[in-house]
């Protein structure tokens, strides 16, 4: 009775992880150009990891954007190394582990820009692509971008069947970028039709309320939340931080370079299930149980220590103890040599 108690919770809980998996809220610095960094492309092998994280932990961040693969795109990392040629490394699991511990959630973009190596691949090693992505790491990450201003090397179509095939192998959330503007520079909202969240490029010196009116015209076109993602290149400067706060209080669900507040999009506290909340009382239930069973069946005498702090439960027979409080459950076997 209580393993299968144990395993029952721990699968309901696990359903509800994923049943409520979302990107409101989300809080991220992904360009930091006074450092020369872009942290979508962390997973490179020379990526000062540690310093990255502890910068956008510093910048009040809850998720931080990463690459699956590069071609091209970055900062370059400095002078002296080229963080820009990222592909898929046996060590990325614990890599993402580190992150989920430090509290930064992985947002995975699948697609680089400014990599015709990458982007010109069929349709079919796309899809193979994403579906490696999923199947190594989709426990690991918060969503997914399906692309980088994907409006720069693919079509609407392609781009929405790419967003499907993600869609039909994960319950992750799936998001699209484009280059600046709603629609990008083609200012065509199909290209986002499938997909569940905007991931909006505002382009660089913008005014809060040159922010605020293109949230709101994102929202208003489109009918799907809005991640305000790409607005400034350093994302710890008090000017990015104040086009962040615009873009939440024009009704933004998540930031991307930077903010000052914490509002942001959430969604209501979900009220903790049932069988989360007495998790402990179904477990001793459980033992309880088994044990009325062991004295009833078996007539093996049964123990009690109480007072009026705690209690303590018990069974022995032939060496077998089988004891419950509080606080634990004790197993014990008494052999003699």
């Amino acid at each position: 009775m209580l393993p299968y108690i144990r395993v029952l919770g721990v699968i309901a809980l696990l359903w509800c992880s994923l049943a409520y998996s979302d990107l409101h809220g989300s809080r991220a610095s992904f360009l930091m150009v006074d450092d020369r960094w872009m942290t979508l492309n962390y997973l490179h092998p020379n990526a000062e990891k540690l310093r990255m994280r502890a910068a956008a932990l510093a910048n009040g961040d809850t998720h931080i954007y990463i690459y699956s693969r590069n071609g091209g795109d970055g900062f370059n990392g400095g002078p002296n190394f080229d963080l820009s040629i990222i592909s898929p490394k046996p060590d990325w699991e614990v890599q993402l582990n580190t992150l989920n511990a430090a509290g930064l959630s992985p947002v995975m973009w699948l697609t680089p820009d400014d990599s015709p190596s990458i982007t010109s691949q069929s349709l079919d090693a796309q899809k193979a692509h994403f579906s490696e992505i999923v199947r190594r790491f989709d426990d690991k990450v918060s969503g997914y971008v399906a692309c980088l201003e994907c409006d720069e090397y693919w079509s609407a179509e392609t781009t929405n069947a790419l967003v499907a095939h993600l869609k039909a192998i994960t319950d992750k959330p799936v998001g699209v970028h484009l280059t600046s503007g709603v629609g990008g520079y083609k200012g065509n909202k199909e290209y986002y039709a499938s997909a569940d969240y905007v991931f909006l490029q505002f382009g660089w010196d913008k005014t809060p309320a040159e922010i605020t009116a293109m949230v709101k015209q994102a929202i208003a076109v489109t009918g799907k939340p809005v991640v305000a993602s790409e607005y400034a290149k350093e994302s710890r400067s008090a000017a990015a931080k104040a086009l962040g706060d615009a873009a939440c209080l024009a009704g933004a669900i998540g930031t991307g370079n930077g903010r000052s507040i914490t509002p942001c999009g959430q969604r209501p506290q979900k009220k903790k299930r049932w069988y989360k909340e007495y998790e402990n009382e179904l477990i001793v239930s459980g033992v309880v149980v088994a044990t009325l069973y062991a004295v009833s069946r078996f007539g093996i005498p049964m123990t009690l220590q109480a007072n009026e702090d705690t209690y303590k439960v018990g069974i022995e027979a032939k060496g077998f103890g089988l004891s419950y409080s509080e606080n634990e459950v004790l197993a014990t076997y008494r052999f003699e040599f």
